[in-house]
């Protein structure tokens, strides 16, 4: 996946081959206790629009998305492109399309029979991200990239700063701004797909015009 990209050419679509080149991902859930657990979870499979990964069912992983069906998930390439993701788990209710999954997942990733020979593949569960909020974000060059995109029944989240009709146009947020990517206007406006959202245009506009959405 390397080479010039344009903003237009990253969509979910995109962003689902990233983290399986990736492959190795962090994958955060919730506890029985409430608390934040995160684990490097390979991404086994994506088809169909879905990334699909496995947890054994004696592994508290398993416990925590069977109990909650949500993760968090992000991966990083080593030149600094990010993609993650949020979102509901599903699990195919029939056990024999679950195991045809397995079986699909061992010949995508030859070093899975290694670790689970035989019919001991089948203590593993299939899951895939269902109605997930995602972005991806580039730092690799300059300006920055950030493309936000959804799956399933989600929309994109909206997320940043904006600025509102109190801006008096004084070009403040402008100069400080350290990618650059506020526009001048009336209001001045914020590149959303350039912002850093580091939040040091909120901060130092005189008029308190500079909203954060979400």
């Amino acid at each position: 996946m390397d080479g010039k990209l344009e903003i237009e050419d990253i969509d979910a679509a995109y962003c689902l081959r990233f983290l399986r080149e990736v492959r190795d991902v962090a994958f955060a859930t919730v506890d029985e206790e409430g608390l934040p657990a995160v684990r490097v979870i390979d991404v086994m499979m994506v088809e169909d629009g879905r990334l699909y990964f496995v947890a054994a069912r004696g592994k508290a992983f398993y416990a925590d998305i069977m109990r909650t069906r949500f993760t968090a998930i992000v991966g990083q390439s080593q030149d600094f492109r990010t993609c993650r993701l949020r979102g509901r788990v599903e699990r195919p209710d029939d056990e024999a399309e679950r195991h045809r999954l397995i079986d699909r997942i061992f010949e995508l990733n030859p070093s899975m029979p290694e670790l689970y020979p035989g019919d001991s593949r089948y203590v593993l569960e299939p899951f895939y991200l269902q109605d997930a909020q995602g972005e991806y974000f580039d730092l690799s060059g300059k300006p920055i990239v950030r493309v936000p995109f959804a799956l399933g029944a989600q929309r994109e989240a909206v997320e940043g700063f904006v600025i509102t009709g109190r801006c008096q146009e004084c070009g403040a947020c402008a100069d400080t701004c350290p990618e650059r990517c506020i526009e001048e206007g009336s209001p001045y406006t914020i590149v959303q797909e350039h912002c850093l959202r580091c939040g040091l245009c909120r901060e130092t506009c005189p008029y308190d015009a500079i909203e954060r959405r979400r």
